[in-house]
């Protein structure tokens, strides 16, 4: 069992993570797959992943809630990081709480996208009230082979039809589904097996 999106290089970890890495191999999870968010989580992540070689592996990216003005400085730095890395993620667009940097979001979405298709990597997908133009811009590099997990999805059916057409893309699924008022679970229906990976 692997769980493929933990992020438990942060802060609120600091005092607790070696007992949460042991929880986890005791309940049998083989390896830990951990996006990264911004630029000051780096460190941070790869020092953790130097602690336990072999079980925790980072991925590198952007996340859309830290696009701001110097987005294209920071996706330098990130860059140049980017060898040794399983993934790109946690990358994709976020309008929830703030649409202010609404077309860097969309820039700095499109250039992680590149680092995947350069360098053969999956590619994490977050969004959340923002899915015309991040489909949209997923149509945009559709033929380039691309692979990866639409993360914490929680959208109908006719969205999930739309992401399943990127071939080398699954749907992951958190705890979302288990909610009295989700439709979720009605969408699923829809969706084989094969294209969906469980999280937590």
């Amino acid at each position: 069992m692997i769980d493929t999106h933990s992020h438990i290089y942060v802060p609120e970890f600091s005092e607790d993570v070696d007992d949460v890495v042991a929880r986890a191999r005791q309940a049998g999870i083989e390896r830990i797959f951990m996006p990264n968010i911004n630029m000051q989580s780096v460190e941070p992540m790869l020092d953790l992943c130097r602690r336990y070689p072999g079980y925790l592996y980072p991925m590198m990216g952007l996340h859309p809630e830290d696009v701001k003005e110097d987005w294209a400085e920071v996706l330098d730095r990130m860059e140049a990081k980017l060898d040794g890395m399983i993934a790109v993620g946690e990358v994709g667009l976020d309008f929830y709480w703030d649409s202010t940097f609404r077309k860097e979001q969309i820039e700095a979405f499109e250039r992680q996208i590149c680092w995947a298709r350069e360098r053969d990597l999956p590619l994490v997908v977050h969004m959340r009230k923002a899915e015309p133009e991040l489909l949209e811009a997923m149509e945009r590099h559709k033929s380039d082979g691309l692979r990866g997990v639409f993360h914490c999805f929680g959208g109908s059916k006719e969205t999930a039809a739309r992401m399943l057409k990127h071939e080398g893309f699954v749907l992951g699924i958190g705890g979302v589904v288990t909610f009295k008022n989700s439709r979720l679970a009605e969408t699923l229906r829809h969706v084989s097996l094969d294209r969906i990976v469980l999280e937590t």
